[in-house]
């Protein structure tokens, strides 16, 4: 199987718009590039354009204007030997029905040209990976959701490819399914590149590195996901203190006046803090932990909040949508 180059990414889109019929703007001008080892969480609501930017990447829709490239060639819909090398999960993936999965497995890697002595214990191999290997002679219509979800990875995987995409992968799944579904993720990043587009935003901070974010066609954000949840929200703290409550009361009070605190409240011996945007972390909390000792309380723990993914992406697209009104409010006047 041929290598990528070590200097062309794996995916890099440049502009890409989708339109559909002359009057649906679903993808907007869209680039964004993803390197090797990356595993991209696609984040956005519905209707967001996210299934949109994943057919596109894998040619099964032609781009109303701009370009994707896949392992540094250019993408379309007669691309067959670069769709060779990605491994493809749409949502809701179905099967034919009166086959099992022994059947399905071997046609598809026949239709990936795989020879007998690969393809029979790859597909053995594949089972096995998935805990499908007691099923296999199963008819595939009498499957759970998580028994489909398992072969549609296991399909997947057949042709041992160099980019994985997955459309929502664990839409549907039972709690154990779900967790199976992510472990199986955890393992296939260490050795593959990955795209999983999900509306569990849980599920993209557990299993992802890098996160790109669309919003009503538009590319809001692309970069590394530690970066997306540390630029929102930040600077809110929770503060846990011991001491006498009319202490703790009286330090409320005088961290309220201090000129970096935005917002401070208490519950029980809990102080949330929500700084201002341009302050300085380290030195607005050395006054708040001054005061604490100058009123004689123990600081028992300290913990960042609102850092998850969903804190930062619902922020994200909340001024993005800010911006966008800002703009039309000008543009009319």
């Amino acid at each position: 199987m041929a290598e990528v180059a070590a200097e062309d990414p794996v995916v890099e889109t440049v502009q890409l718009t989708k339109i559909y019929q002359n009057r649906h703007i679903a993808l907007n001008d869209v680039s964004l590039r993803l390197e090797r080892g990356c595993v991209l969480g696609l984040l956005g609501a519905n209707g967001a354009g996210k299934t949109t930017l994943l057919r596109l990447i894998i040619g099964l829709h032609r781009p109303t204007a701009g370009s994707a490239r896949v392992f540094g060639e250019d993408m379309t819909p007669n691309s067959a030997a670069l769709r060779r090398r990605i491994g493809y999960i749409p949502t809701n993936p179905r099967f034919p029905k009166g086959m099992t999965p022994i059947t399905y497995l071997d046609y598809m890697a026949k239709l990936f040209g795989l020879p007998s002595d690969v393809r029979k214990p790859r597909m053995g191999m594949l089972l096995r990976a998935v805990d499908l290997l007691g099923a296999g002679g199963t008819q595939i219509d009498t499957f759970s959701n998580g028994m489909t979800a398992r072969l549609a990875v296991a399909t997947s995987l057949i042709n041992d490819p160099d980019l994985l995409i997955w459309d929502e992968p664990t839409h549907g799944l039972d709690p154990e399914a779900r967790r199976s579904m992510l472990d199986l993720i955890k393992g296939l990043s260490k050795e593959k590149t990955l795209i999983v587009s999900s509306h569990n935003l849980g599920d993209i901070d557990e299993v992802c590195n890098h996160a790109a974010v669309l919003s009503h066609g538009q590319l809001i954000y692309s970069g590394p996901l530690h970066d997306l949840k540390t630029r929102m929200r930040r600077n809110h703290y929770e503060i846990d203190v011991d001491g006498d409550q009319k202490s703790v009361t009286r330090a409320l009070a005088t961290i309220k006046t201090l000129g970096d605190v935005q917002h401070a409240s208490l519950e029980h011996r809990r102080i949330t803090l929500r700084l201002q945007e341009d302050a300085v972390a380290a030195s607005s909390l050395a006054q708040v932990f001054q005061t604490l000792s100058d009123g004689k309380l123990t600081l028992v723990g300290i913990r960042s909040v609102g850092q998850q993914t969903e804190e930062a992406y619902l922020d994200l697209v909340e001024k993005e949508e800010q911006r966008g009104f800002t703009r039309i409010y000008r543009q009319a006047a």
